[in-house]
């Protein structure tokens, strides 16, 4: 793995973890909070691809699972009896699924974009949902109709997920363009710094721009002046 790779990734376990550490408890289930992460989830699918988008949401599960407190209730093993768990657990599924799905689009329209990232958001839900209603009645020890009861208020943060990510995929060109710009400027930065590299020199066929256009580039070689006889034998 390069490390232009390794940079990408860990800025979308980053944006994670910010979006994690942005919450708000729902009133009717305060065992559940909103947070920004689903977007940013969403995001590294978008943006990075199946494959490295799960990687940065697996760097995400394994430093929170550590005892990093970078969930957003704290962090450490313990943590997978939180009800909230599930979303996490299903973070690398939905990043994964995104870009699968996006990388089998001929285009890219942003209707299309949404219906891929939607249908990771809705992985995403059905995981946490389940997750969440099976920690509420087997360790909790929750009646059923109480943890069914917390799926409502999940709905709501469904729908501010979905509407989330529609405007993602309407900026989505231009958050390319803005990373495809960044990598140009990168690339010159480091040809410029990078001293003891000879300028590239034109192809067999191509100009010369830096060359004089008044002189010839390939001049046709002059015949000797004093040209080698032919051998006695040979000549008539």
């Amino acid at each position: 793995m390069t490390t232009k790779r390794l940079v990408r990734i860990s800025y979308f376990t980053m944006l994670t973890i910010i979006g994690g550490l942005i919450s708000i408890e729902v009133p009717f289930a305060p065992t559940v909070k909103i947070t920004l992460q689903t977007l940013f989830v969403a995001a590294s699918g978008l943006v990075l691809g199946g494959k490295d988008g799960a990687f940065a949401q697996i760097a995400y599960v394994v430093m929170g699972l550590v005892g990093i407190p970078i969930f957003s209730r704290g962090g450490g093993p313990m943590y997978v009896l939180q009800p909230s768990f599930g979303y996490i657990l299903s973070f690398p599924l939905q990043a994964f699924l995104t870009g699968y799905l996006v990388k089998k689009q001929k285009t890219l329209r942003s209707f299309k974009l949404f219906l891929c990232a939607s249908a990771g958001v809705l992985v995403s839900y059905a995981v946490g949902i389940t997750y969440q209603v099976l920690i509420l009645i087997l360790y909790t020890h929750s009646t059923v109709a109480a943890a069914f009861a917390t799926v409502p208020s999940v709905l709501l943060m469904l729908v501010k997920d979905i509407v989330l990510v529609y405007l993602l995929c309407l900026l989505y060109p231009r958050i390319m363009s803005l990373i495809g710009k960044a990598n140009e400027t990168a690339k010159k930065i480091t040809a410029e710094e990078t001293p003891g590299v000879p300028p590239s020199q034109p192809k067999e066929g191509e100009e010369d721009p830096e060359a004089d256009p008044k002189e010839p580039q390939n001049p046709v070689p002059a015949p000797p002046k004093n040209p080698i006889p032919e051998p006695a034998g040979m000549q008539k």
